[in-house]
């Protein structure tokens, strides 16, 4: 019989074969990838940057979208402020020189801010850009090809942390990089599950047919993927429109990101749990919605079960038993049998599990070079050390962050009561 330990280890080891076997086979087996569409005239876009408390970067976020490579005829811009406290207003107002609309409201979260931008949007598509991000000079005109057909309603940037400095940061930075490659893989069978605020262009006319972004959700980009999923829209991943963003240098401030995050996640899957195993929903119902519940709700309190058994828990049980050595140290009495008891026999390591997770670790090295490869990107020496920690420590770091959402959450009742538009 199998101890609560082992059951655990299993059912991890179980669900992440699960996911590398299916992208695996989904990367390798899919072959009808939409060729990229070959524009002649450029279509109307806007631009809208919600802000709030941007004084520090809303010049320089405004500027990357001026100078974009795409007919200036076609390019509309739109500042919304959100009851900013401090200067972000003003600095935005400097703009309106060169065609800038800014717009000011009453705090009322993001949400709120794209809708009331989304109002003066005439265009037949429209992109959001978070007020901290960035873009690269040809990133429109290489996210635009991607809209193949009516049936597209999204595209999703290829999202990069804009000057890395220390290694949270670092670490960030492989996670983007490589989640852009797995959702790239999601695009192909159509279960991209968030389209992210620096700079995902949609289609104008589905987003204002689905009623805007949901003013009661704290990750609208998350929401408003989710319920184009269920009204059978398609989302698409580009792998070479660029966008730069800030990221937390902090743990604190990581926190803080991922708090929201996490929050939102766990009450969009809830909202939208009627989609899980539903094969009315293809792919996306029989396969992402329930990989996003059980990575969710049940992976991360694993990872932290598995990472307090097999690391904590050894160590203070090895301190307290080199506490009772000293011990009998100190009483004058014979310790050699409990000495003995301390050697480790490498005959009883568990080879199975130690092949399991080297395996694991091969995978996600592939997914690695690959997602390197694709963006556009060398693995270089000095990336040698966020490698390492990103496999070892980072996933585990982010399990607690989960487990922290998570509890706020049963505290709350679901009711996210506190910073109601937090940013």
């Amino acid at each position: 019989m199998l101890s609560l330990s082992s059951l655990i280890f299993w059912i991890t080891y179980a669900f992440l074969t699960y996911c590398a076997v299916f992208l695996l086979v989904t990367l390798f087996l899919k072959k009808d990838v939409p060729k990229l569409k070959k524009i002649k005239e450029w279509p109307g876009v806007t631009v809208i940057i919600p802000a709030y408390n941007e004084e520090r970067c809303i010049a320089k976020t405004i500027k990357s979208v001026l100078n974009l490579d795409y007919p200036k005829d076609k390019l509309k811009v739109i500042v919304v402020n959100d009851g900013s406290k401090d200067n972000t207003l003003r600095e935005a107002k400097k703009f309106e020189k060169h065609g800038v609309l800014v717009l000011d409201q009453e705090n009322q979260g993001k949400a709120a801010a794209l809708n009331n931008g989304l109002k003066h949007v005439k265009t037949e598509y429209f992109a959001c850009l978070d007020a901290d991000s960035v873009v690269r000079k040809d990133t429109l005109k290489k996210m635009m090809r991607y809209f193949t057909s009516k049936k597209v309603s999204a595209v999703c940037p290829l999202m990069k942390v804009e000057n890395p400095k220390n290694l949270l940061q670092k670490l960030q930075w492989l996670e983007y990089v490589l989640y852009a490659y797995i959702k790239k893989i999601y695009a192909l069978i159509n279960v991209v599950h968030v389209t992210p605020g620096p700079f995902s262009i949609y289609r104008t006319e589905v987003v204002k047919k689905l009623g805007g972004f949901d003013r009661n959700s704290i990750v609208e980009d998350q929401e408003i993927a989710w319920r184009m999923q269920k009204h059978h829209y398609v989302i698409m991943q580009s792998m070479d429109g660029e966008v730069l963003t800030d990221a937390p240098a902090t743990v604190k401030d990581l926190y803080k990101q991922r708090r929201r995050w996490y929050k939102g996640s766990l009450i969009t899957i809830w909202k939208y749990k009627d989609m899980i195993f539903n094969k009315d929903y293809g792919d996306f119902g029989m396969f992402q919605a329930p990989v996003l519940l059980i990575g969710s709700f049940f992976l991360p309190l694993l990872t932290v079960a598995i990472f307090v058994y097999y690391f904590i828990y050894p160590i203070c049980k090895t301190i307290y038993r080199w506490h009772l050595i000293h011990f009998q140290i100190l009483s004058n009495l014979k310790y050699d049998l409990t000495f003995s008891q301390l050697k480790s026999n490498w005959l009883m390591y568990d080879y199975t599990r130690i092949f399991i997770i080297l395996f694991i670790l091969v995978v996600n090295i592939y997914w690695f070079k690959k997602a390197y490869e694709d963006s556009g990107e060398k693995i270089k020496p000095h990336h040698t050390i966020p490698l390492i920690i990103f496999f070892i420590a980072y996933y585990i770091l982010l399990s607690f962050m989960w487990i922290g959402a998570m509890i706020e959450i049963i505290k709350e009742r679901l009711i996210y009561k506190k910073d109601k538009y937090q940013w």
